[in-house]
């Protein structure tokens, strides 16, 4: 690995990596506008210059283009690398519209933090501004282009990390558009994401405008539950209503973005027919009145027709917390056991999921998105779960291959194999799959009789009635036999109640002929494990 020196402190990093990304993992803040480390780096801002004063290269270069090599010393407090990056803020500058008052990116804009700490504060351009007209991009997101800077980060969070092409660069020079062919709502379910990522106020959040500004903001960490992901997200509120919800950082489970549901779902919180109070026959009641209340009626009912009469309902949404006190309580006064399902299949088939994982198969979306080989098995990822979208197109973009079991007509943003198969088929053809996919390995030592005896007994064909997927499942066997780190995706919903179990079994089987293979479930709901 290649050791370098960055403002006189030693570091060795791993091969290939970015001057820039060095210099983060020593604490120093390079500036930058066009460079995300979920996007990488795009040479297109020019901020991120230091002096280059020994080594392989010489002289001031762009830290995010240039990768760190031994012998490398770097000054990123160079006055040659300064001055040249307040020239380049200057130049960036030019035809803003200096509009930070009535902005809402104002206070956690990037471009006020480089112009501050790159020394520009007086304007000596005096020629006429560019300027654009904005776009209407639906109601999420608010389109200001006069503001922008050119650093590209929004067409290539949209087109080449997202997969959508609705919005992109448009005309060329100087005159760089940044937008839809024409106004238009935004196709993608992760259009909102263009908020969090423009360093400038480009794109800001369209319900939360003008009602705040970052600093006024009751701030706090939290968690997403529109799906079983998990995501981590910041939630801000003012008054007593909760205003916008943003991204927080998880490298394990949704990096640096969500999904718009994520993002915009929570106007049920602030709906001005929610409950708010507690009621009793209809009349609003104090919190204390209330539970003595439902407390005496339900003593009643047990009196009259038995502790068996009451049931408790809850949801997969509900709280672990409150799920544990509800079963509890349940318990305790001899009430039937909770629901926390719409039927007995579905918890069934949790129960099985659940039941089937375990660390040597469990993946994470991050470990989904190195996957070479990934089989989706009765799961719409974008409409159950989104942000598994996105992991599916990170790994598709590695190279690897993507295919989906399932009977409905499943749109992903990326390049997959579509088998539309009835939830009937989805066993059968996981086995074929398995059994032809593994049938030339060479299993590492000697397999166990049982785990023998289980990939002996899988189909090696498909039947008559599904026999028109067999070109397509074969074809993918092969694709899997060459796999090194191959995911099977399993979704609860409209597969059998065998299918679970079935999933984590050949998920365990693939891992013993190749060493490493996961398995990810999405289920009903983010609690519902």
């Amino acid at each position: 690995m290649p050791k370098l020196i960055i403002d006189g402190r030693e570091i060795e990093v791993p091969q290939g990596t970015k001057v820039i990304e060095a210099a983060a993992r020593l604490g120093i803040m390079i500036p930058r506008f066009c460079y995300h480390p979920a996007l990488g780096p795009q040479g297109a801002c020019r901020l991120c210059a230091v002096k280059f004063l020994e080594g392989p290269v010489k002289g001031v270069e762009m830290s995010c283009m240039t990768r760190a090599q031994d012998g490398m010393v770097v000054s990123t407090t160079d006055p040659e690398a300064m001055e040249f990056r307040r020239y380049v803020i200057e130049w960036l500058m030019l035809h803003h519209p200096h509009d930070c008052p009535v902005c809402d990116e104002g206070g956690h804009c990037l471009l006020q933090d480089e112009t501050v700490s790159g020394g520009h504060g007086l304007r000596r351009y005096l020629g006429k501004k560019r300027t654009f007209y904005d776009q209407d991009l639906g109601p999420f997101v608010q389109h200001e282009m006069n503001r922008c800077i050119h650093c590209w980060r929004c067409r290539n969070f949209y087109q080449d990390f997202a997969g959508y092409r609705d919005l992109g660069a448009l005309q060329i020079g100087n005159r760089m558009y940044f937008g839809r062919y024409k106004p238009g709502r935004l196709e993608s379910p992760f259009a909102g994401n263009l908020i969090d990522i423009c360093p400038t106020g480009v794109f800001t959040d369209k319900p939360s405008r003008y009602k705040g500004r970052h600093w006024d903001y009751e701030r706090g960490p939290s968690l997403c539950l529109h799906c079983s992901l998990g995501c981590s997200i910041i939630g801000s509120a003012r008054y007593r209503e909760m205003i916008r919800l943003e991204a927080r950082f998880h490298e394990a489970v949704n990096g640096y973005f969500i999904c718009d549901r994520g993002r915009y779902g929570f106007a049920y919180a602030h709906h001005p027919e929610r409950p708010r109070q507690a009621r009793v026959d209809g009349r609003e009641a104090s919190l204390a009145e209330g539970l003595r209340v439902a407390a005496a009626r339900l003593a009643d009912v047990e009196q009259k027709y038995g502790p068996a009469a009451v049931a408790g309902l809850g949801s997969p949404r509900t709280s672990l917390e409150a799920m544990a006190q509800l079963t509890r309580v349940s318990r305790l006064r001899g009430w039937a056991p909770p629901y926390f399902f719409p039927d007995q299949g579905l918890a069934a088939k949790v129960k099985a999921a659940v039941s089937g994982l375990d660390e040597s198969i469990a993946a994470s979306l991050r470990e989904l998105e190195a996957a070479d080989f990934i089989v989706v098995a009765g799961a719409d990822p974008i409409n159950e779960a989104p942000m598994l979208a996105l992991a599916l197109r990170q790994a598709r973009r590695r190279g690897g291959t993507v295919a989906v079991i399932d009977p409905r007509p499943i749109f992903l943003p990326l390049e997959f194999h579509h088998l539309a198969a009835p939830p009937a088929a989805i066993n059968q053809l996981l086995q074929v799959l398995v059994k032809k996919g593994l049938a030339s390995t060479d299993w590492p030592g000697q397999p166990e009789e049982t785990v023998r005896a289980f990939y002996e007994a899988l189909p090696g064909s498909l039947t008559a009635a599904f026999s028109e997927h067999q070109e397509t499942l074969f074809h993918l066997a092969s694709k899997l036999g060459q796999s090194r780190f191959p995911v099977l995706v399993c979704g609860l919903g409209i597969v059998r109640e065998t299918t679970p179990s079935l999933a984590a079994a050949l998920a365990q089987l693939c891992r013993r002929a190749r060493g490493r293979a996961g398995m990810f479930f999405v289920l009903p709901g983010p609690n519902a494990f």
